[in-house]
């Protein structure tokens, strides 16, 4: 499908619609938030991770953290939060929890657009977007992971480059996962602070454990451990200790810019 470098409507079912771009995957993030209507900062979260593998009841606690702790905080913070916007996994479990409630915060979902379908866009090849987001954008790239850097400059430049909150929430995750959280805890530019949710499976308690352990002969894993900004929340602590852990980080917040100075283009 041809680029539409403006923005345009998505016309899902049951009354809802999200607005969305087509981009390449190296597109100018700042013209990406301005055609979606993002012209002030905001606090900006990005979720990464997904469900595979998990049992009933880790589904259960995973589905309570993110409606009851991260949706939650969001809607309350004003905050812009950021996944894969697919109907699976993490994305619609955070595109549920958003709808079920009615809050209004941004829910952006970034995908590859080879890998997904959507009314108005019918391809075999790919899975459907999750209705309960209200914006997208739709990447160049045929394989998961080929929007990761759309994900990670757009979460810098929807914060202001700094000036208010900028940080990742882990779940589950495999390789692709891997390898994002390496990305963006330890590159010089855009470092995030990352929420890992233990208990939830895969990468994340690979992760945790080794956070804990304090060392690991997983040299990449180390450089995250040693280099990244990690906090470790159990996910048998329930939501409402992840919801405070959220608060205490934003009261903390010292912006890396000042407030008058003008954000340059990720």
């Amino acid at each position: 499908m041809t680029l539409r470098n403006k923005r345009f409507i998505i016309p899902f079912e049951h009354g809802q619609a999200a607005y969305a771009v087509h981009v390449s995957r190296r597109f100018d993030p700042a013209w990406v938030a301005k055609s979606l209507n993002f012209n002030e900062p905001r606090p900006a979260i990005y979720v990464t991770g997904g469900a595979k593998e998990m049992s009933e009841e880790d589904m259960y606690a995973t589905r309570r953290i993110i409606e009851k702790g991260l949706v939650r905080f969001a809607e309350e913070q004003g905050a812009v939060v950021i996944d894969g916007g697919t109907n699976v996994g993490v994305p619609a479990l955070v595109g549920d929890a958003r709808r079920k409630n009615r809050y209004r915060f941004p829910l952006i979902g970034v995908a590859p657009l080879e890998l997904v379908q959507y009314p108005g866009y019918e391809n075999g090849d790919g899975g459907p977007l999750n209705y309960g987001h209200s914006h997208f954008v739709l990447t160049t790239g045929d394989e998961f992971g080929d929007e990761s850097d759309m994900i990670t400059r757009l979460t810098y430049q929807l914060s202001g480059n700094g000036q208010l909150p900028a940080f990742g929430v882990l779940i589950n995750g495999g390789k692709v996962t891997r390898e994002e959280v390496y990305a963006r805890t330890t590159s010089e530019k855009f470092s995030f602070p990352l929420f890992v949710i233990e208990g939830t499976g895969r990468f994340a308690d690979i992760l945790a454990r080794a956070f804990h352990a304090g060392q690991t002969d997983d040299r990449q894993i180390n450089a995250i451990i040693t280099k990244g900004k990690l906090s470790v929340i159990s996910i048998s602590d329930g939501p409402e200790q992840f919801y405070e852990k959220l608060m205490a980080y934003t009261r903390s917040y010292i912006p890396s810019v000042s407030a008058d100075q003008q954000p340059e283009t990720a």
